[in-house]
């Protein structure tokens, strides 16, 4: 090869892969800024939370409201129930092989009904995230 087309070579080599970082550069400054961070003013999941699991460790009756484990945390929190709180405990009927259940059998209880070391699910429509007590349960399951 003579010194031009290798000079010519080179050149062409350069502005290929100039041109391609180049490129890839420009699309990196159009992506979004803060891309998998929630817009300011909305929440993300681990901000908002309206419903957890967890045991029960105490039942008071006379004040209405439950201490509960949640699931996976140390902390205890506090559910104090209302009126319009729907107790419900969920159990599974009979297992049978060859017909086994599509849903477990609902059945409504009161808060005496519950026993330290139930396993429950609460739902709210507050956020209770980081709350220590909360008092606008919708519902309480009492899971089998």
């Amino acid at each position: 090869m003579k010194k031009n087309q290798i000079i010519i070579l080179v050149v062409v080599i350069v502005l290929i892969f100039g041109g391609i970082i180049g490129w890839v550069i420009s699309q990196k400054s159009k992506l979004p800024a803060g891309e998998g961070i929630a817009p300011e003013g909305e929440k993300t999941f681990l901000e908002e939370m309206t419903s957890l699991t967890g045991t029960v460790t105490k039942v008071d009756v006379e004040n209405n409201f439950l201490l509960v484990k949640p699931t996976n945390q140390e902390k205890e929190v506090k559910a104090v129930l209302s009126e319009a709180t729907e107790l419900i405990k969920l159990t599974l009927p009979p297992f049978d092989p060859e017909n086994p259940p599509k849903v477990a059998i609902q059945t409504k209880i009161e808060i005496s009904d519950f026993k330290v070391g139930d396993n429950i699910f609460i739902k709210t429509t507050e956020n209770i995230a980081g709350k220590s007590e909360f008092d606008d349960v919708d519902f309480i399951h009492i899971m089998p």
